[in-house]
This record gives C-alpha cells, structure tokens and sequence, in this order.
C-alpha cells in the first residue's frame, strides 16, 4: 500500500488535489491562507522522540513508579494545529487523517490506494475520550459504511474504502484529549513498512515533520481549545 500525500490550509473544508506517493518517500504541500509553499520530509526514522509539548510530536512519559512493561508503548500525545485541514487525493495512497477545530470540533477521514493497488481498504477506527462525550456524530461522509457509539464517550466507524474519501465529524469538550484507534485490512501500520497510517498537522508540518514512529493508538489534543 502507498501512503498518501498531503496539503493542508486553515479552514473547516475538506478539500481534494490531484497528487500521489510512493510508499518510500512522505513528501507534503502545506498551504497556508497566503501562496503555498511545498515541503519535503524524509521517512520516519527511530530514536529521536521529542517530550511532549516542544512542539513537535513527542512520546508519552516512562513510568515513574519503577515498573516496567512488556506491552505495548502507551500512546503518543500529539497537539494539533487548530484550524488546520489537509487535503489527499482518494485512491492514491491510504492514510487517516485527523483534524481539529476551534470549539471541541473534529474530523476523522481516510483514504484508500485502489487506483495503484486495485484493492480496497477496510478501514476500522474508535475515537475515546477519558472525561466528557462525544456529540454531534455525522457520518455523512461514511456513504457505505456504519457509525456506533458503544458508550457516550466512544465512536466506532467502519468502511470498505476505494477511489473516495470516508470520514466522520463529531464535537468533544473545547481542549479534550482524543485517543485514536485504527486499522486498515486488520493492521496497524503499513504492510512491511512499520509506517502508521496517522496524518496529522503540527507546527505548521504534515505530522510536525517528526521521525519517529507513532503509536497506534494515537492521542490528540488541539492547540488552542
């Protein structure tokens, strides 16, 4: 599978460009409200994490009470960008992608690589937040798929993506934090890539231009609540 290649810009509509990506390379168009400007970011490398809120991505704290763990890492918090949307071209590259906005606003969508592939993506994804509710869902964007709400503060979405975008709205507390699960054809990362499938913007970057690897699930708070 190829990963997707993205613009961003500072307003609530999703929008899509004609652009594609092959699975070795990440590049990214940021586009601000003034003339847009074009980035290039090598692929993620392991060992160099950032402390949470530097201002690029960063891994969640070690214990502190000396224990250690086998499991998996806990997740990694990311601080979004407020106001800020991306743009991929559907059918080009698989990606999930997560925005949000000024009042507690979110929007959760995603793409598939069909028009590369010839193959369809089952994308499956949860969204939790650990105080507070989840509002407000619109599967609007889901044509084909299904929305549940297990509980008031969990959404679950399912859809057998190709050549469209598939997504969900839903509002939250202003400045909550939002864990985010996904899986695409089952997995979690992209098949002999170790890549996650998570896009985001921070500082201005397609995932804050980090280079290391993100955990899935992912948490997410906005910048500016």
């Amino acid at each position: 599978m190829s990963s997707a290649k993205l613009s961003s810009s500072s307003s609530w509509v999703t929008g899509v460009s004609a652009i594609a990506l092959a699975s070795s390379l990440v590049a990214c168009v940021i586009e601000d409200s003034g003339p847009r400007r074009r980035m290039s970011d090598q692929p993620p490398t392991a060992g160099t994490e950032a402390p949470v809120g530097s201002g690029t991505v960063g891994a969640a704290p070690a214990p502190t009470d000396g224990t250690t763990t086998t499991t998996s890492p806990a997740p990694i918090l990311v601080v979004l960008d407020t106001d800020q949307v991306m743009n991929a071209d559907p059918g080009q590259g698989v990606g999930i992608f997560t925005e949000y906005f000024t009042g507690g606003k979110w929007h959760v969508w995603w793409t598939c690589d069909t028009t590369l592939s010839n193959q369809t993506c089952d994308v499956a994804l949860s969204a939790s937040v650990a105080s507070g509710s989840i509002d407000n869902v619109d599967a609007g964007e889901l044509q084909g798929g299904f929305v549940s709400s297990p509980n008031p503060a969990r959404v679950e979405a399912r859809a057998t993506t190709s050549t469209q975008v598939h997504g969900i709205t839903f509002t939250t507390n202003p400045g909550a934090i939002l864990t985010l699960e996904a899986t695409v054809g089952g997995l979690k990362e992209g098949p002999g890539t170790n890549r996650s499938f998570f896009f985001f913007v921070q500082d201005g970057k397609i995932n804050g231009g980090f280079s290391g690897r993100l955990t899935n699930p992912l948490q997410f708070q906005g910048k500016t609540p």
